[in-house]
């Protein structure tokens, strides 16, 4: 009675309990869920029967995305951690099928030979040796105080995991090597590889091409293909796909957002004319500083280019539209100055300069001294200048005297301000020393071409923008004609028709493609036309960060063998040729002399000369022809073979001569030569081997 009196006392709090512990129950099935109520896995995938835990998984991908710093999409991170988690599963699983295991002594002896390991300050001695034991107690505080701290958890969990990928290593290494044990080659083999490469074959020949027979004339029915895809069914297995189409409703800005632009510019002129410093006022209202420098007609936009060249300094110019900007421009001077200009230099770098040798201790201060005595002397006798660039200079013109050539206008730009300002403003034959970020130049300007015009503008720019009113119409449109566009089975088309709206068609989108034609990664689009609850005709629109786009599932593909409509493209090619062949055949059955068939034929009698089984190209006919050279091989000299159906033309060939390759004492060379491939084709081979034999459940489509 005592107990039920307290439970009383405390129904509150066991309602509170209970309805925490309903409220996690609930919650936690909300997020095994997907948006349809369906229970979603637990795991990324199983192969034969081993799940592949999902948070796991998780982790690893995102750990891989912070390592590839966005070198690489999701998906394709995706891909390359489940091939992988694929490839330790199944060679595991094959190890512990064989009772193969790796001990603990033989982790720990890779363990201590690594050299992330080994090369660890911590775990050297004062000497800089790396000394076992020292990772031994580290590894033995790491498990003692693991419930310490959460740090100490993180740190021992870390060491857990690289014991984990040295041992998924090690069964890698341990399974590769029984398989490449097992390729082996023998002698014989050597031999024959040997006298394929080495033996060759003389023939004269006659080909008829297949374009010798019109295409039109060689009828190929949906029966012939079908049938040729029933025969050749590995060759033509394809992936479950869906076809959509779409129409793209892009962020860009409207009419009225550049016009709004364009007035806030045009307010500014007045303002910017009457500024006493135009500089710091252009400064003050511009979105992307350009500092004045003199400027070539050449180098100003077309349509703008007359205008501003015509103005008197002061005057102010715009607003005028570049690329995704609108601009004004105030004069601040004219100069008659070259667009080209020839120069020579000796650069003398200090420590920190750009370019400077790791080892240089010059100071800046001594540079300059530097810089300063050299240009005394050169500007006493110039011919001096050339040798003293060649054995002072420290940039690689010295190996020319320190002759920089000619700078353009179109080059100009590549040089630093200073050096710039210098060859282009100073007169021909002025030296100096002048400063840049590379060290100290004693400058000397040479020559210059086509003195003209320039103009010194101060600007202010304002990038167009996409308004929230825009993006309000933007999402009313999308919406109105995802609306209207499934109010039919030809909506779509129709209502993007009447308002000329480009529709994309892609088809053939797999579970696990992460780009649609003419779109970034849309993994969203993708996962929805997958999804068992849309059906052919939905739409739905998705927002992607630069717009909107509004989709429908136009088609649904199984997974099984190419249509008879997708195959035609490789198969008819192949029927065709092959009903050539036999058409050619039977109207040259009679003839069995090469000049007898060239001359029903019109064409010649050819020589092919020392052909191998390795490289068997005829001269004058595209692509390798291995079943004409394979026959040539199986004839003696002198004889003529029969008609032959090769990849370009039906041939007849006559053997002139047969040079078996020289023999050899031993084959030991060839033998290994082949060994050594076949090991290196089994390596590359197995993983794709043990996939195939094996019962793989993938769900990255689900979750990615």
């Amino acid at each position: 009675m005592a107990i039920l009196a307290k439970i009383r006392q405390r129904t509150l709090v066991l309602i509170l309990i209970i309805g925490l512990a309903l409220f996690a129950f609930v919650i936690s099935d909300v997020f095994n869920n997907n948006d349809t109520g369906e229970k979603l896995p637990n795991e990324i995938g199983t192969v034969n029967g081993e799940n592949i835990p999902l948070r796991k998984f998780q982790n690893q991908v995102e750990y891989g995305m912070n390592i590839s710093r966005g070198s690489q999409s999701t998906m394709q991170v995706v891909n390359a951690i489940w091939d992988e988690e694929v490839r330790n599963t199944l060679i595991t699983q094959q190890l512990d099928e064989l009772g193969i295991t790796i001990e603990k002594d033989e982790i720990w002896n890779l363990l201590i030979t690594s050299p992330n390991i080994t090369n660890n300050p911590l775990f050297k001695d004062e000497a800089g040796v790396f000394v076992e034991g020292r990772l031994r107690e580290y590894v033995n505080n790491l498990e003692a105080n693991q419930d310490l701290t959460p740090q100490n958890k993180a740190d021992y969990q870390n060491w857990l995991s690289t014991e984990q990928y040295t041992e998924r290593e090690a069964k890698k290494a341990l399974y590769y090597n029984l398989v490449k044990a097992g390729s082996i080659a023998t002698v014989k083999e050597g031999e024959l590889a040997y006298r394929m490469e080495n033996d060759k074959v003389t023939f004269k020949y006659v080909q008829i091409p297949y374009t010798s027979i019109v295409d039109s004339l060689v009828e190929i029915r949906k029966s012939d293909v079908q049938k040729y895809i029933d025969n050749h069914k590995s060759a033509f297995e394809v992936k479950e796909s869906r076809d959509i189409q779409y129409v793209y409703f892009p962020e860009v800005p409207s009419k009225s957002d550049e016009d709004g632009t364009e007035k806030y510019v045009e307010d500014l002129k007045a303002g910017f004319a009457a500024a006493e410093d135009a500089n710091a006022y252009a400064t003050e209202y511009t979105e992307t500083n350009e500092a004045p420098s003199f400027t070539y007609k050449t180098q100003l936009p077309g349509v703008t280019a007359d205008g501003i060249m015509a103005m008197e300094v002061g005057d102010v110019y715009g607003p005028y539209k570049v690329g995704n900007q609108y601009k004004i421009v105030r004069l601040l001077e004219t100069k008659q100055l070259p667009d080209s200009v020839r120069s020579r230099h000796i650069l003398i770098r200090f420590t920190g300069a750009q370019g400077a040798e790791p080892g240089l201790t010059k100071t800046k201060e001594e540079a300059k001294k530097q810089a300063d005595s050299i240009l005394a002397v050169v500007k006493r006798s110039k011919s001096k200048f050339a040798d003293i660039a060649t054995k002072m200079s420290d940039d690689t013109s010295k190996d020319k005297g320190g002759d920089l050539g000619w700078f353009s206008v179109g080059t100009r730009a590549n040089l630093t301000p200073t050096f710039r300002e210098f060859v282009f403003e100073e007169a021909v034959g002025a030296m100096d020393v002048v400063e840049s970020p590379f060290g100290y130049h004693i400058i000397e300007i040479q020559e210059q071409k086509n003195t003209q015009k320039t103009v010194k503008l101060a600007t202010i720019n304002k990038q167009v923008e996409v308004t929230e009113k825009t993006l309000a119409d933007l999402f009313t449109i999308s919406s109105k004609f995802e609306s209207e566009a499934g109010k039919s089975e030809d909506a779509f088309l129709e209502v993007a028709k009447a308002s000329s709206y480009e529709v994309k068609p892609v088809n053939k989108i797999k579970e696990l493609d992460a780009r649609i034609s003419g779109l970034p990664e849309q993994r969203q689009i993708v996962r929805w036309s997958f999804d068992e609850e849309t059906e052919i005709g939905d739409i739905r629109r998705f927002s992607v960060g630069s717009g909107f786009i509004v989709v429908q599932l136009t088609a649904k593909q199984p997974a099984g063998l190419s249509s008879v409509e997708e195959a035609s493209a490789r198969v008819v090619s192949i029927l065709r040729n092959e009903k050539k062949a036999e058409t050619i055949k039977t109207n040259n059955a009679s003839f069995k002399t090469l000049t007898e068939l060239a001359s029903a034929n019109g064409t010649t009698v050819q020589q092919a000369t020392s052909l191998s089984m390795v490289a068997p190209s005829i001269p004058g006919v595209v692509g390798e022809e291995q079943k004409v050279v394979g026959a040539a091989f199986a004839l003696d000299k002198g004889a003529t073979s029969g008609l032959i159906a090769g990849k370009s033309g039906v041939f007849m060939i006559e053997i002139v001569e047969k040079t078996p390759a020289a023999p050899k004492d031993t084959y030991l060379t060839e033998m290994n030569t082949l060994k050594n491939q076949r090991a290196a084709n089994a390596t590359n081979s197995v993983f794709e081997a043990l996939k195939s034999a094996a019962e793989i459940e993938d769900n990255r489509g689900i979750f990615y």
